[in-house]
């Protein structure tokens, strides 16, 4: 008689971003069934919404095989369970620690000890990643498995922009400089589409101009990636961008903040630059306008993908890591 599918829990933090997007891609992973629980609605949720969550989900926890928490401050939140049951924690970039400092950072380092030794496998989502939860706390029971995408085949949207037309999909906020991608297109004549919004949304607007759409969030991103000549991603910290991966996916060049979590994603198939800075953001989008140029990238970036960072060996990277946490 075969074996029922083991029950995964994925715990998140909020609805939508990159958690939800991690779950996606472990979709068909045999053996295995998943069902996901939200602490909150949305993101940068209050403490009272939180509590709320997590005060739900010893109901969701019945007849769970395996509970998978994201995020270091949700797994801190949850230490008793991630004791009590099979668990995995994956960090999801770190963003906790890396935006503290003085006592908070205390705070942040301790919490981080305190999850790796109770969690029963902690992933990281990148070697660059790894190496900074190494510093604060080295354990065998730490693994990296890459986060990774499928194949692109969106047929393309109909942009109507002077080619080569570049793509910014994320966030606008505190830890993106947006503006000065959209100067350095501003100044170079370069088509620009921003998909996504934030805080700094209207800022955006205002800096953008002729050269530059502003289309805030979209459903279909794919079609829009399918439709681009080139990505930008700009931020000060990272996990492993799952926009960044879907771009290269579809063989897309991307310049990136020159961050060790995005030289990884790139390889030789991409434009590091300093983050913030406009000149070398303009030059790198001069440097885009050359057919060959983007072609032997773009050539270089789908091979990476398919290498590295696909969907399939993301799934049997995790499937490992449970397979080995539930045989404990």
């Amino acid at each position: 008689m075969a074996r029922a599918d083991r029950r995964v829990l994925h715990v998140l933090p909020h609805a939508g971003g990159g958690g939800d997007t991690y779950v996606d891609m472990l979709d068909g992973m045999p053996g295995y069934t998943f069902e996901r629980v939200h602490l909150a609605p949305a993101r940068k949720p209050g403490p009272l919404t939180v509590a709320r969550g997590v005060g739900t989900l010893g109901r969701k926890l019945r007849g769970r095989d395996l509970v998978h928490v994201h995020g270091e401050v949700t797994a801190g939140l949850l230490l008793p369970l991630l004791a009590a049951r099979p668990s995995v924690v994956t960090l999801h970039g770190l963003h906790f620690l890396r935006r503290t400092n003085g006592a908070m950072r205390g705070v942040a380092e301790a919490n981080l000890r305190a999850v790796v030794r109770v969690a029963g496998r902690t992933i990281c989502v990148s070697v660059a990643e790894h190496d900074v939860l190494a510093s604060v706390v080295d354990s065998p029971k730490t693994v990296v498995v890459h986060n990774g995408v499928r194949a692109g085949q969106s047929r393309p949207a109909t942009l109507h922009l002077p080619r080569p037309v570049g793509i910014w999909v994320g966030s606008l906020d505190e830890r993106r400089d947006p503006i000065a991608v959209v100067r350095a297109a501003e100044r170079t004549a370069t088509s620009l589409v921003i998909v996504g919004d934030g805080a700094l949304r209207d800022d955006v607007e205002q800096a953008a101009s002729n050269c530059v759409r502003v289309l805030g969030q979209q459903e279909d991103v794919q079609s829009l990636l399918a439709a681009a000549d080139f990505f930008v991603l700009m931020s000060q910290r990272e996990g492993l961008s799952f926009a960044l991966l879907e771009a290269m996916a579809h063989g897309l060049p991307a310049i990136v903040a020159d961050i060790p979590e995005n030289r990884e994603a790139i390889g030789d198939s991409g434009i590091a630059v300093p983050y913030g800075d406009t000149d070398a953001v303009a030059a790198a989008m001069e440097r885009l306008r050359d057919d060959k140029e983007r072609s032997r990238l773009a050539a270089r970036a789908c091979r990476r993908i398919e290498q590295r960072f696909s969907a399939p060996q993301m799934i049997a990277g995790t499937r490992a890591v449970y397979d080995a946490v539930l045989a404990e």
